[in-house]
């Protein structure tokens, strides 16, 4: 019998080679006239955008305010600073190019800029109660999902934690894939983003408390694009139709995380990202083998499941068909040449209190309530040592 669900989908996505290109068509749709448009200063000093500018520059000159101080890890200071100068220029549209903390910015800004107020007011889950401003998002990396996902993380640097902000509201009314934007993404960034995915997949088909057959298709679809084009996508950027498939594959994970949830591999990630300033998806990486088998005891169906579509097991016994999809995930780190060890990101030893501190973090994260198994802070000590 199938548990009861609901499902979002609220954003329209947009895909092809040069769709960026078009953006003011989707701007216009959306009624907006006065743009804040959110990136990062690589972006900006890249040719990267002068076609996204060049076709913002048809609504009138002075019609588009940039922010491009986004940093790798956004935070709670950035994000005011990007509402500021949409709410001094009168901006009734926000557009974000970049990768997972542009977009988060510019999602979380857009609550300051469509309510008021301090951004603290509505963080947490719910917290809206109307529509947001247009927002038209536009992934340079093929990783987070950020630019279909009703949820966005921001860094709040004086208390070192992520803080979280979910609501229907705050899914992009607009998400445009564009391939040629991301063809010039190191090899380093296409492999970490890209586990960012798959970790999204495996942890949305393996939440048995909110997944549902559309979050289950899309994440087995998802999870065959990355493993038949990742390593491709990595190996030659240039490669349109892999960077195609893992762009796809990343929004369709991002759809599915965000109407069934994550898990303990997220919460793990978040502690050490806001302690270590790691990045989330190599961090992830490294974690979700470790997560993988700590969950085993009770999803080792839904891991058999994904195994045998993924054609890495043909047997009918499910912990061999789990067992096969943990080595898989393994060995496609390995060969994406990712670390396998949060010591090789620079992660320095843990001591008791520092293991005692993340385990708090992480089992506090929200992310931890969609996990399949119960998860003690015994539990998640023990794999920040495994990982270690």
């Amino acid at each position: 019998m199938m548990n009861p669900f609901v499902f979002h989908s609220p954003t329209r996505i947009i895909f092809g080679e040069y769709a960026a290109s078009s953006v003011v068509d989707a701007v216009r749709e959306v009624g907006g006239t006065k743009v804040l448009f959110v990136t990062d200063e690589f972006l900006l000093k890249s040719k990267i955008l002068e076609p996204v500018l060049a076709s913002l520059a048809e609504l009138g000159t002075e019609c588009t305010f940039v922010f491009a101080d986004v940093p790798p890890d956004s935070e709670i200071k950035t994000v005011n600073s990007a509402a500021k100068i949409a709410v001094d220029a009168g901006c009734d549209c926000v557009v974000a190019v970049g990768g997972g903390s542009v977009l988060d910015t510019a999602k979380v800004a857009n609550i300051c800029i469509s309510m008021g107020g301090h951004l603290m007011e509505y963080q947490g889950l719910n917290n809206l109660a109307e529509r947001l401003k247009p927002l038209i998002a536009i992934p340079t990396t093929a990783g987070t999902g950020s630019e279909v996902s009703m949820v966005a993380m921001v860094k709040d640097s004086a208390e070192s934690k992520k803080l979280l902000f979910g609501s229907r509201y705050l899914a992009p009314d607009v998400a445009i894939l564009d391939p040629t934007l991301i063809v010039s993404l190191p090899p380093r960034l296409t492999a970490a983003t890209g586990m960012d995915a798959v970790t999204h997949a495996i942890e949305s088909y393996s939440s048995v408390i909110s997944s549902s057959a559309f979050t289950e298709a899309l994440c087995l679809q998802a999870l065959r694009f990355l493993f038949d084009n990742l390593e491709r996508a990595t190996v030659d950027g240039t490669d349109i139709d892999a960077r195609s498939a893992t762009l796809i594959a990343s929004t369709m994970a991002g759809v599915a995380f965000t109407n069934s949830g994550v898990g303990i591999i997220h919460a793990l990630s978040h502690a050490v990202g806001a302690r270590y300033n790691t990045h989330h998806g190599a961090t992830n990486s490294i974690f979700l083998p470790h997560g993988m088998d700590f969950n085993k005891e009770v999803a080792a169906p839904r891991y058999a499941d994904m195994a045998r579509f993924l054609k890495l097991d043909n047997s009918g016994n499910d912990e061999k068909a789990a067992q096969a999809l943990i080595d898989a995930v393994r060995q496609l780190t390995q060969r994406l040449r990712l670390p396998l060890r949060l010591r090789d990101m620079g992660v320095t030893d843990f001591e008791k209190e520092q293991l005692e501190e993340l385990a708090e973090l992480a089992a506090t994260d929200a992310s931890i309530m969609f996990n399949p198994r119960e998860v003690s802070n015994d539990n998640l000590i023990d794999i920040f040592k495994r990982a270690y």
